[in-house]
């Protein structure tokens, strides 16, 4: 891995000025003295060099590989976040069962717990956690379409390039293909629903900010669908299970699949609830230890329609939900604490006591 190499040259560097400085004071004469020091500082300054290109392949959002990079080299990088190889720029890989979505997207009200319309935004502000701004322009999103843009996202777990622009690298997918991707059975109404929300989806554009930095991002993703746009008025004898939708994903997404940006969320958490359980279980995917959040935040990210004594009954009813003996253990709430202003939630896959 590229910053492994690094950090075993800045070793390699120290040590060869520890040794020019050993060198200085142990030489006889001033001259051969000024001249070991000399090349001690260079080398240090080397080092030092090093040491911020490190520090920057942390920091950045997409690490830069060697075009020449390994296979194993990619895999081990692509455990951690995105990558480019050359020309072509990957998102992370994530295990069998999960997707990996971006931090931001659970941890706010983009794919929001209430119920979608066809009502246009502009620039409408998404609540959102942390060090981050998002404005959205499109139409209200929920967990449904997070479900879709899931399936999406997955034809580029393995070795599929995300898109750098023009008419490249669609992906292509037939409507019962991609109800199956949502552990649905194919039939007209899972055709309308897969349809609108892929509209939905392609319509949505954002503008993200996130720690002080602007992301470009044109949209959530691009969709055609080869046989053109049926209205919802269209007869079922007419939508086929082999109609073919193509979609990409643009090479913008990578910015926000940094080392700490993004979390791999389970197919239960995706696929068994609707509405506020959904929405907690992956808001709580993207957590690895319980800590306190104050209910008018959640109430916030959720993006829930409703006022905020009903919100805290909402919750209530969602997490005693979440706590069923049939919730699979990826997402099963094993105790949460629910006061006056904060809710502490512990998972049962953490294994840690009650909060």
């Amino acid at each position: 891995m590229a910053i492994r190499r690094t950090a075993e040259q800045v070793s390699e560097l120290l040590a060869q000025a520890s040794g020019a400085r050993r060198a200085a004071e142990s030489a006889q004469d001033g001259w051969t003295q000024d001249l070991a020091c000399a090349a001690a500082a260079t080398v240090e300054s080397s080092a030092r060099s090093q040491l911020r290109k490190m520090k920057a392949e942390e920091e950045a959002a997409v690490l830069v590989l060697a075009d020449n990079a390994s296979v194993s080299e990619v895999r081990q990088a692509r455990q951690r976040r995105a990558i480019r190889r050359g020309e072509d720029v990957y998102l992370p890989s994530w295990r069998e069962a999960t997707v990996g979505i971006p931090n931001l997207f659970l941890r706010s009200s983009l794919f929001a717990a209430a119920g979608v319309s066809d009502k246009p935004l502009m620039d409408l502000e998404i609540a959102s956690q942390g060090d981050t701004a998002v404005t959205l322009t499109g139409h209200p999103l929920g967990d449904y379409d997070r479900r879709v843009f899931a399936a999406c996202l997955n034809y580029y777990r393995d070795d599929r390039p995300l898109c750098p622009g023009g008419d490249l690298r669609w992906v292509k997918v037939t409507f019962w293909q991609l109800s199956r991707d949502l552990k649905v059975s194919y039939c007209a109404n899972t055709h309308r629903a897969i349809r609108d929300s892929l509209i939905r989806l392609n319509a949505a554009h954002l503008r993200v900010r996130m720690r002080r930095v602007d992301i470009p991002m044109p949209r959530l993703i691009d969709v055609a669908f080869d046989d053109g746009y049926r209205g919802r008025g269209t007869p079922d004898g007419q939508l086929k299970g082999s109609d073919v939708i193509s979609f990409r994903v643009l090479e913008s997404m990578a910015r926000l699949f940094g080392p700490a940006d993004w979390s791999a969320v389970s197919d239960a958490a995706l696929h068994n609830y609707s509405g506020l359980p959904a929405w907690l279980a992956a808001y709580y995917s993207s957590h690895a230890k319980p800590y306190p959040v104050k209910i008018d935040d959640l109430f916030r990210w959720s993006g829930a329609v409703c006022e905020l004594r009903e919100f805290r009954r909402r919750l209530k009813r969602a997490l005693a939900r979440l706590q069923c003996e049939d919730v699979p253990e990826t997402v099963r709430v094993s105790a949460f604490e629910l006061t006056d202003c904060h809710l502490t939630v512990a998972l049962a896959r953490w294994h840690l006591p009650r909060p």
